[in-house]
């Protein structure tokens, strides 16, 4: 099980690695469209962790006096001793690489850029002290499974400079039977494109307060429709969508997240989807 740390990076920015728990629960059933679920409750899938919590030189050639890169990461290991070994996690998390290959390359990348951005400062900029220039990444994982569904969550936070750092979550949503990443339309029939963008915009507007049928642009939105998005996840409660910040809100709004009741989606659902939800008690 992941754990949450908070942790105080140098440059005085808060780091919050923020683990979202998937509640696990059955959703009421017994409806004509989605046969009663089990009560069975989903179970936390015993991959092992690499964790890596340790300062990285940005700029190795200047020594330990050179700026640095604050990492704390914990990674699944998907071909490990764990419940499952599923190269999929592997390629949909890290590209394919395994997991210290993953940090190994992701650190690279961070001092190529480094050495970018660096080239680029202003003389009187580049002359202030390396601890000015501390960068910060974060990496985190949470695994649910209940066959034949698996939920991953995986949050980042970053900091490259400027006034904020940056946060993001993606959710994968796994067929285990079938080895294969779920999307929304996987789920939901193509008729039920536009019932549901409906139902998600109705509760955008419920998260901000705004009145029924009101224009999301009237609250904190950039437009007055958005597009139903292939992040998204399942809990107790229902189907849930998720946008990260500068998405559909600016920065000081934060990430967004609103969950539709499965009982208002049995009649957007496909024969698959129908199967999959029955099976499963998230």
């Amino acid at each position: 099980m992941v754990i949450m740390k908070i942790l105080f990076f140098k440059a005085k920015i808060p780091w919050f690695l923020i683990i979202l728990s998937l509640a696990a629960a059955g959703c009421a059933g017994g409806s004509k469209t989605v046969p009663e679920k089990k009560s069975a409750e989903p179970q936390t899938a015993p991959y092992p962790a690499l964790v890596i919590e340790k300062a990285i030189p940005l700029m190795p050639e200047r020594g330990s006096g050179g700026p640095l890169l604050d990492l704390s990461v914990t990674l699944l290991d998907p071909a490990g001793d764990g419940l499952i070994q599923d190269p999929l996690l592997q390629d949909l998390l890290y590209g394919g690489k395994k997991p210290q290959e993953y940090v190994d390359a992701l650190i690279l990348d961070y001092q190529n850029f480094y050495h970018e951005v660096y080239a680029s400062l202003p003389a009187e900029d580049a002359d202030l002290p390396p601890s000015m220039w501390e960068w910060s990444y974060g990496e985190n994982h949470q695994v649910r499974i209940d066959p034949p569904l698996m939920v991953v969550s995986r949050f980042k936070e970053y900091y490259t400079g400027g006034a904020h750092g940056m946060r993001e979550r993606e959710y994968f949503v796994i067929d285990s039977a079938e080895k294969r990443r779920l999307f929304p339309e996987d789920l939901f029939t193509e008729s039920a494109k536009e019932p549901l963008k409906a139902l998600v915009e109705d509760a955008l507007r419920s998260y901000s307060k705004l009145s029924p049928g009101e224009p999301l642009s009237a609250g904190y939105y950039f437009d007055d429709s958005v597009e139903v998005p292939e992040n998204f996840f399942l809990n107790s409660e229902g189907v849930g969508f998720h946008w990260n910040p500068y998405e559909i809100a600016p920065y000081s709004v934060g990430p967004l997240e609103v969950v539709i009741p499965y009982k208002r989606l049995q009649n957007l659902l496909t024969p698959k989807g129908i199967s999959l939800l029955s099976q499963s008690s998230f």
